[in-house]
């Protein structure tokens, strides 16, 4: 299985969007409590082994879905910056969704652009870390 990450973000409006449809596109909140208790579990374990996360990255090298997520137990520091980032970028979008609300506009375009600023550093970051786990290729040709 292959994730590819675009170097443009693509925003999709749904309209009429029911309640019947909610879980198809959004993690419920206990299944996020899932998720990061499965990740609060992986580092308790790797701590309590007594290796770092780079010599556990190197025993897992090719299982890299061992450690995807992890990076964000790195440093205290790290967690916050993307929660810092992702409220930057719902602010930005909301801005300009209620900019566009206050004129009688909708210009998808517009808010595709306030998107794709606005979480340039974000696209990056996921890039990398895709990169990371994908699978070593050769060019042949």
């Amino acid at each position: 299985q292959r994730v590819t990450i675009a170097d443009r973000v693509k925003v999709k409006f749904i309209e009429n969007l029911s309640n019947k449809h909610k879980a198809d596109l959004w993690f419920t909140r206990r299944e996020l409590e899932f998720i990061r208790s499965g990740m609060k579990q992986n580092v308790r374990s790797i701590i309590s082994s007594g290796v770092s996360f780079g010599q556990y990255a190197e025993m897992n090298v090719h299982n890299t879905s061992a450690f995807l997520g992890l990076e964000m137990w790195l440093s205290p520091n790290t967690s916050r910056n993307i929660r810092d980032q992702r409220d930057a970028i719902w602010r930005a979008v909301l801005a300009e969704q209620q900019r566009q609300l206050v004129l009688g506009i909708h210009d998808p375009e517009a808010m595709a652009f306030v998107a794709e600023s606005v979480s340039e550093k974000s696209r990056k970051r996921a890039r990398i870390i895709g990169l990371l786990h994908a699978p070593q290729t050769k060019d042949i040709g």
